[in-house]
């Protein structure tokens, strides 16, 4: 089975029932396409403070409107957790040079404490090991809580820190990096 195409049991690697993902369905994870970005996009208005436009999420899907393999120099990483036919969470990132970088990473509030993240993150590293990437980096808000601990608990550790990065309100950013092993 393809890395576009998993359950969330299988990225889990075959631990945890239905009854840990999103309301006892199976969790599906897929590469995001073109036409996904305006369910992404709306997302992206109900949860940041700052949101993607649709034209900005389209972009970060890729020039060809889908995750591409390993091996080019540029590569778009954007894939959704759906739970029924429903996007429930979405992650977007980049890999350029042997390096990746986590741009946005969110789950529904319906589906927030359901393992939707993990399924997401772990989904990301596997991806990004199995192309090789040498590291993965990515900023956070210094106050939120939920995603540092989601980061740490699949292996980034805190490397810096970027003051008042974030707008809407007004934050810092802790910088986390990992690599692989």
């Amino acid at each position: 089975m393809s890395g576009a195409d998993r359950t969330a049991r299988e990225t889990r690697g075959g631990t945890g029932g239905p009854e840990e993902g999103a309301d006892r369905e199976t969790l599906r994870i897929r590469s995001l396409r073109r036409e996904d970005a305006g369910a992404v996009a709306a997302l992206e208005q109900e949860i940041f403070g700052t949101p993607w436009s649709k034209e900005q999420v389209e972009a970060s899907i890729g020039p060809g409107g889908e995750s591409v393999g390993c091996g080019s120099n540029l590569r778009h990483e954007a894939f959704g957790a759906y739970a029924g036919g429903t996007l429930c969470g979405y992650l977007l990132a980049v890999a350029m040079s042997g390096e990746g970088e986590l741009h946005r990473i969110a789950v529904a509030p319906a589906f927030r404490r359901k393992h939707v993240g993990d399924a997401l993150m772990e989904e990301f590293l596997c991806r990004c090991w199995d192309c090789g990437e040498g590291g993965l980096w990515l900023e956070v808000r210094a106050g939120n809580r939920a995603a540092a601990a989601l980061y740490r608990k699949h292996g980034f550790r805190e490397a810096g820190r970027r003051k008042r990065y974030y707008q809407n309100p007004v934050e810092d950013a802790l910088v986390y990096t990992t690599s692989p092993g």
